[in-house]
């Protein structure tokens, strides 16, 4: 009797969005399992495909049904609790089924160009009883042959890698040949695992003392011991990233002996890979990696290593939350309210979001771990929805000053370095004290501010900042598409000391070289090459360097040793970049790099601002931090912004500009009619990226009360127009609770 499975095709296309009905091959009947990769006849090729269901009855006919072709792999990458999580991912975030799970699985194995890693083994003829006889003959006629004899023999009880032992007897493959003519030694291979090779190139311990407080103990049992009760908690730990890692490194410890299987996500890999070497170390044989930093290969083991339960814990980014565990008992998301856990690229799911579907039905326990979570995290600890436990804090001993640019403008200073700021850097260059100073360039720096008061030009609508467009000298929302003229003079104090905001890494160089031409001074920023950028980290680190002067990259590497000096050249470009976030991403940012210093009173952290009353920058610099959530969420609550709705950004992209703005602004018109199903409507704008790889894009923001709403919406687009503009080469990409607003 014919066998029907259903597969998704690996083509990620709209029209394809759906499973297909293949007849198997007698060959494969016995052979085929949930998760495996076929190849299967599609149009005029052969491809790739996830197989999803068998022993299925068709709609169709089975004389119109193709043949699977072959099986790629024998091995099964996922089960049926694994599947439905795909399913609820791309139904959620409505992405293609088939970019999901080619997102989760380990990269390249659709194209079969991964293979298990084979080695060659020798080992002595077991059927043979006495070697005495054979050595001594070897030993005056062939002593190369003798050698490896007497070394397999030596070494019985292992497995003797063929390429080791040539070069043990610094001979070659003939010798070997000789030794199994002679019915002596068997020559015969074997699958291993490829085990990654963790070296961030970073001169720093890898080793770490565990010393744990009383209290923090009592907190680790407390989180192991309270399993099967479908606890979430909001872990907020220690700023201090040591304390913060071995707080997590014993967790998972105890969690480990209690025989669960973890998986830990971290934002950035990159950024905490020596926390990596660390885990690898500890934890030996029980652990297996899963991010991009890795060979294809090498994920491939790794992934199997899971599967096939050797393994209890899975480390990796956002990704690992697929790691193919049978089940899932804790999930750990360290840094939870990094902005890389929400995809930018296809498929746009959130891992936060995916942890706790994926947890849902299960007694397992989600642990999101932050010195400062996200407000939508912080609210749902606020309605008892997650349990909020805290690491004792540590009293701040370091010194913090702030300047208000302001007062330099009124002083006659115009340049990047107040007189405050010089003279905290000359101080620290007479005591050799190194020194970082910051310059935040992500996003968009491209607003508009008065430089004696220190307004902003907003958008009185959106509350957020508007943005400068030089060419035709306005300015513009990239949420609701206001505009406006450029004003001569500031229309608070009414000075004419407006300008643009934004400053490159360079300019700081080239005033700090003029000032202080005898000391080493340097820049690090994403357009270096990933070994410069190491080479002039650690020469930092070896006191080759005076001042680092640093974008967001110096982030990504945590043990600075013994700085005791960091200024943040201009905290007002996070906070007025285009992002209803702005001021929860200056809190976090502040505090993250204050963290970096030694904490004792020989440390200064000083910040230069227009906006020094700030309310982010004044809890981030006091130890009242829930002032800043208090406040936040007043005005997320007053605008209806996250938590408080739901949010649905539109990108509509074109390489023609014309077609992109029609398309958008003919999409806005339409969901005019249905006013009644969303709460507000922003757009169509252009967007804060209006062009990248060629494409023009223009966006349309919608605020929701409710996922009914929402999805009812999102049907409606997809419906009349996602799949109605595919002939004129526009694309309409759906982001579901975005997060950067670009």
């Amino acid at each position: 009797m014919d066998k029907v499975i259903k597969v998704v095709v690996d083509l990620p296309l709209r029209k394809l969005n759906k499973e297909f009905d293949y007849l198997l091959p007698d060959k494969l009947k016995s052979k085929i399992k949930i998760g495996q990769i076929v190849k299967v006849p599609f149009g005029r090729r052969k491809i790739a495909a996830f197989v999803t269901k068998i022993n299925v009855k068709s709609d169709l006919e089975k004389s119109k049904l193709k043949k699977v072709d072959s099986l790629l792999y024998k091995e099964s990458f996922f089960d049926q609790k694994l599947l439905e999580l795909f399913y609820w991912t791309a139904s959620y975030y409505h992405a293609y089924l088939a970019q999901v799970i080619k997102s989760a699985l380990p990269a390249g194995i659709t194209a079969k160009k991964i293979k298990k890693k084979k080695i060659e083994y020798l080992k002595v003829n077991s059927e043979i009883s006495n070697f005495k006889k054979e050595l001594s003959k070897l030993n005056q006629k062939a002593p190369k042959q003798f050698l490896i004899l007497k070394y397999l023999l030596e070494n019985k009880k292992k497995q003797n890698k063929l390429k080791k032992v040539l070069k043990y007897a610094s001979t070659s493959r003939q010798t070997v040949y000789r030794l199994i003519e002679k019915k002596l030694a068997v020559l015969y291979t074997d699958t291993k695992s490829r085990q990654p090779k963790l070296d961030s190139k970073l001169e720093t311990k890898k080793t770490v003392k565990f010393n744990l407080k009383a209290s923090e103990s009592k907190l680790i049992n407390k989180i192991a011991n309270n399993f099967y009760q479908k606890n979430s908690y909001l872990l907020r730990t220690s700023s201090n990233n040591k304390k913060r890692f071995i707080f997590v490194l014993k967790l998972i410890e105890k969690l480990l002996q209690k025989d669960k299987n973890v998986i830990l996500l971290i934002p950035e890999i990159e950024k905490d890979y020596v926390f990596l070497e660390q885990l690898n170390d500890y934890f030996e044989d029980q652990i297996a990696f899963l991010h991009s930093k890795l060979s294809k290969g090498e994920v491939f083991d790794q992934w199997q290593l899971i599967k096939t339960h050797k393994v209890k814990l899975a480390v990796g980014a956002r990704s690992a939350i697929f790691a193919p565990f049978a089940k899932v008992d804790a999930v750990i998301i360290m840094e939870e309210n990094n902005e890389n856990y929400k995809g930018q690229e296809h498929p746009l799911y959130q891992a936060r979001q995916v942890a706790a579907k994926r947890l849902q039905s299960s007694n397992s326990t989600l642990i999101l771990e932050s010195p400062f979570p996200s407000l939508e995290s912080k609210n749902h600890a606020d309605l008892g929805e997650y349990q909020e436990l805290r690491i004792d804090s540590v009293v701040d001993k370091r010194k913090q000053k702030v300047i208000d640019l302001k007062n330099e403008v009124e002083k006659g200073n115009l340049g990047n370095l107040s007189q405050e700021l010089k003279k905290e850097i000359e101080k620290n260059l007479k005591q050799k004290n190194k020194m970082i100073l910051f310059l935040n360039r992500r996003g968009t720096a491209n607003y508009i501010i008065c430089r004696k008061c220190g307004h902003v030009i907003k958008c009185q609508h959106c509350d957020i900042s508007l943005s400068y467009h030089q060419k035709q000298n306005k300015l513009s929302c990239h949420y609701c598409g206001l505009e406006k003229k450029l004003p001569q003079t500031c229309p608070d104090c009414g000075s004419s000391f407006i300008a643009q905001a934004g400053l490159g890494t360079q300019k700081i160089i080239d005033e700090l070289k003029e000032l202080y031409s005898d000391y080493a001074i340097i820049r690090v920023d994403g357009d270096l090459k990933e070994s410069e950028l190491k080479k002039r980290l650690n020469d930092f680190k070896n006191n080759k360097i005076d001042i680092l002067v640093g974008t967001s990259i110096i982030l990504k590497n945590q043990f600075y040793n013994q700085l005791k000096f960091l200024a943040v050249i201009s905290a007002d470009t996070t906070l007025n970049n285009s992002n209803f976030r702005a001021a929860e991403n200056n809190f976090f940012l502040i505090n993250q790099l204050k963290s970096m210093l030694v904490n004792s009173e020989a440390s200064t952290f000083l910040v230069q601002s227009y906006e020094p009353e700030h309310y982010s920058l004044k809890a981030a610099l006091t130890s009242k931090k829930e002032l800043f959530y208090k406040q936040e969420k007043q005005i997320r609550k007053h605008r209806n912004y996250p938590p408080f709705c739901r949010l649905l950004n539109i990108i509509i992209s074109s390489q023609s500009e014309k077609k992109a703005e029609n398309i958008s602004k003919k999409l806005s018109l339409f969901l005019e009619q249905y006013q009644n199903k969303f709460l507000e409507k922003l757009g169509a704008a252009p967007a804060v990226l209006s062009k990248i790889r060629k494409k023009y894009r223009w966006q349309i923001i919608l605020k929701f009360d409710s996922m009914r709403n929402r999805e009812y919406i999102i049907q409606l687009i997809e419906k009349k127009f996602v799949e109605a503009n595919n002939e004129q080469r526009v694309e309409i990409r759906i982001d579901v609770d975005p997060y950067q607003m670009l």
